[in-house]
């Protein structure tokens, strides 16, 4: 045989090799195809030669979510597989489910050893804003006749909750930046956001929940940009819990809202007790599939 063309294909992990020796192109070159013993092991599909161009083709199972690198050794021995560079540039390759092809230029060394990595691709994030740059395109509203509340962008100040932002940060959306007052109900309302490329997606916040543990409430919606329509339900926030800390919410986006612009708005409500808390805090805000 010629040149010797060394394949593996790894989900990252590289735990155990598994070689299986097989001859393609009229005993031409020789190949060594490898599978890791991951429950999520992928293979290869198809492995082709044009000799008049000089290129390779290789293919193999691909799944929605993930990216793969070509990586590629002359010394397989010197480092393990996950550290060989990679080849040609050859990186980030996006799934094209249910198959990946891949043409690169036959290797001109008699012995060449490839791995094809798979890892998941980070998420597509929509939105995220962390406060700290002011109040843009936000939006404060109050719902109720008193106006003894409303949402406060700076340094929270309660008789009790926090008194910075999360991660101690200078600045969160707080239900007043001291104590809420009664019979309050007030919305805050994001930027819009363009989720018309998503096929899913889900809010991130911090949140520091400080109020009666009784009758106050809280809730995030879904709104339509354009109309300020609901879609879908609400998502209710616990506020029977009293936080010694930020704590990180993740919300759903609903159903309706993906593929939408949409504006995400939090709102809160109070009984009628004078209490002496300092109600919602709200801080670092994202959505990301």
């Amino acid at each position: 045989p010629g040149r010797r063309i060394m394949l593996g294909i790894t989900d990252n992990t590289f735990n155990l090799f598994t070689d299986e020796a097989r001859t393609l192109f009229a005993q031409s070159v020789d190949w060594l195809l490898g599978l890791s013993d991951n429950a999520n092991r992928f293979q290869l599909t198809e492995v082709s030669h044009d000799p008049a161009s000089g290129l390779l083709a290789i293919s193999w199972e691909s799944k929605p979510g993930k990216l793969y690198n070509l990586r590629s050794s002359l010394d397989p021995g010197s480092t393990p597989p996950l550290e060989w560079p990679v080849f040609d540039g050859n990186l980030d390759l996006v799934a094209t489910p249910p198959e990946n092809t891949l043409t690169i230029p036959l290797p001109g060394e008699l012995s060449r050893l490839f791995v094809v990595e798979e890892f998941n691709a980070p998420p597509v994030i929509f939105f995220a804003d962390d406060l700290e740059s002011g109040a843009e395109g936000w939006s404060s509203i109050i719902n109720d006749a008193t106006g003894n509340t409303r949402w406060e962008l700076g340094a929270p100040s309660g008789s009790t909750g926090p008194l910075t932002g999360a991660n101690d940060s200078a600045t969160a959306w707080s239900t007043n930046l001291g104590n809420y007052g009664p019979d309050s109900s007030i919305s805050l309302q994001s930027p819009a956001i363009d989720l018309s490329g998503a096929t899913s997606a889900e809010l991130t916040f911090e949140a520091f929940r400080d109020a009666d543990g009784v009758a106050d409430s809280a809730v995030v919606r879904f709104l339509r940009a354009d109309d300020l329509l609901q879609l879908g339900a609400d998502a209710g926030i616990n506020m029977e819990i009293f936080d010694s800390s930020y704590s990180s919410l993740t919300i759903p986006v609903v159903p309706e809202a993906v593929g939408e612009n949409v504006i995400i708005e939090w709102t809160f409500s109070s009984d009628g007790s004078a209490d002496a808390f300092s109600g919602l805090t709200i801080d670092n805000i994202e959505v990301a599939e």
